[in-house]
């Protein structure tokens, strides 16, 4: 990290607030009015009035809506009380496409925006960067080599990002399944199953017979003129 012992705050306050003040002298009003809403960011975070003295000078704009936002970003700023203001990643994120977009701007504009970009990496932030491709095609060679670094930066960012990120899911579902997983049951459990399985197939049919020779036994209880009948039967073929 060339940035070493400084805060991101820092090291991009060195270049960023210059940045943005250039480009609210810019010719075209739609890059003042993205510039504006940057600086609204920034305004709504405490950031004091001093570190933008281009305001002042886009208050007489011909664009009379350029003018008044210019007028209320300078009144909501802190004249100078407020101090340490630290932004934190998510905003960073919010203003890359504004950073990426300036890097298809004239040379000057481009690099000192892909130096923004590339303070940004230094501290592992990375937001949406889809524009900045098209600056590999700027006529600048010099904008346009620093814009193919910067992406290959991101690329390997990212993609580190993404395995850690693939890993703790792997990790984690793993996990999952290891507690969801029902316990084994003992090896005895089936073969006892099994016995009593078997024994109640056996049992059965003794069960069955043992009921029909109860009913049978209760018919001759109950009509014991059918057992004398019986044993009449029974002496006449004997042998």
């Amino acid at each position: 990290m060339i940035f070493l012992g400084k805060t991101i705050q820092s090291v991009a306050d060195e270049i960023r607030y210059p940045f943005l003040n250039n480009l609210l002298q810019s010719d075209d009003d739609a890059v003042i009015i993205e510039t504006l809403k940057n600086i609204e960011i920034l305004a709504d975070m405490g950031v004091e009035r001093k570190n933008f003295p281009g305001l002042q000078k886009v208050l007489y704009h011909k664009n009379i809506g350029i003018a008044r936002n210019s007028l209320d970003f300078l009144r909501k700023m802190s004249p100078g009380l407020v101090k340490g203001v630290e932004l934190n990643n998510d905003i960073w994120k919010s203003m890359y496409p504004f950073f990426c977009a300036q890097a298809l701007s004239k040379p000057l504009i481009a690099i000192d925006s892909l130096k923004i970009l590339n303070t940004l990496l230094d501290y592992g932030i990375v937001g949406d960067y889809t524009n900045l491709q098209k600056a590999l095609l700027h006529k600048s060679d010099k904008v346009a080599q620093l814009t193919l670094d910067l992406l290959r930066r991101i690329k390997g960012l990212t993609n580190e990002a993404r395995l850690e990120t693939v890993e703790s899911i792997s990790v984690e579902s793993r996990a999952q399944v290891v507690e969801k997983a029902p316990e084994k049951l003992p090896e005895k459990v089936p073969q006892k199953v099994s016995q009593q399985i078997k024994e109640k197939r056996i049992d059965e049919p003794m069960q069955r017979r043992e009921e029909l020779k109860s009913r049978i036994i209760d018919v001759f209880n109950k009509n014991p003129s059918y057992v004398e009948s019986l044993k009449e039967i029974k002496s006449k073929y004997r042998t």
